[in-house]
């Protein structure tokens, strides 16, 4: 098994949306019981997989060799070979916290106790307000704005850092490979990461250094 330490950085405002809306906000972002966001894994190896066949699209469009990538097909859907047995390759990612997940642990132990205590005090909804801000958009007819369009949206403030690992199961080069560089070709997320939302970067934090676009194009 090898493992990947890694940590995003929000660089612009993000909206991770969870589906679910209040009283004042139409769209609410993802966290935790006690109000701390988070980055879920699920969406996480979903992004993984798209920044992946960016990867093997682009050696592909630069003439560079894939033979040292496996292919995201083959790595994130388990495809069978040619005798009908399911690959052993596995990816496994875990939920990604505002600090490392024993720190985590901690601080969420420390939160418990506050909002067990002192619930007039410490709610989520204040904890949340820490990381966050409301973002107003409408829709325009003829420039002006639409009636009944006005809607408002949760979202994460830029400078919030995430923490979580991957975890590779069965793994060989050609595998580390393409997972360490769509890590690092991973740029947006979010709701309307098309339009000034959801920037991101991110960062392996145990990466060995032969895991480079050079040494990796070469074979080294």
């Amino acid at each position: 098994m090898e493992e990947f330490e890694v940590k995003i950085k929000v660089e612009s405002p993000i909206h991770l949306g969870s589906g679910q809306a209040n009283v004042n906000i139409d769209a609410e972002i993802v966290h935790d019981s006690y109000g701390l966001p988070y980055f879920p894994a699920k969406r996480f190896k979903g992004l993984l997989y798209e920044s992946a066949v960016e990867i093997f699209e682009m050696f592909e469009l630069a003439g560079m060799d894939t033979e040292n990538l496996e292919t995201p097909e083959n790595l994130f859907h388990r495809m069978s070979d040619d005798s009908g047995n399911v690959s052993d390759i596995q990816i496994v990612v875990s939920n990604f916290y505002i600090c490392p997940f024993d720190k985590y642990k901690k601080i969420c132990a420390e939160w418990d106790f506050l909002q067990k205590e002192y619930p007039e005090i410490f709610r989520p909804s204040e904890v949340l307000k820490t990381f966050t801000s409301i973002r107003y958009q409408t829709a325009l007819e003829n420039g002006i704005a639409a009636k009944g369009s006005l809607h408002n949206l949760n979202v994460l403030n830029a400078g919030v850092e995430f923490f979580g690992k991957i975890e590779i199961l069965n793994p060989n080069d050609k595998i580390l490979n393409l997972i360490a560089l769509a890590i690092k070709n991973l740029t947006a997320a979010g709701t309307k990461r098309n339009r000034g939302f959801g920037k991101i970067s991110c960062e392996i934090i145990n990466l060995d250094k032969k895991f480079s676009v050079e040494k990796i194009a070469k074979g080294a």
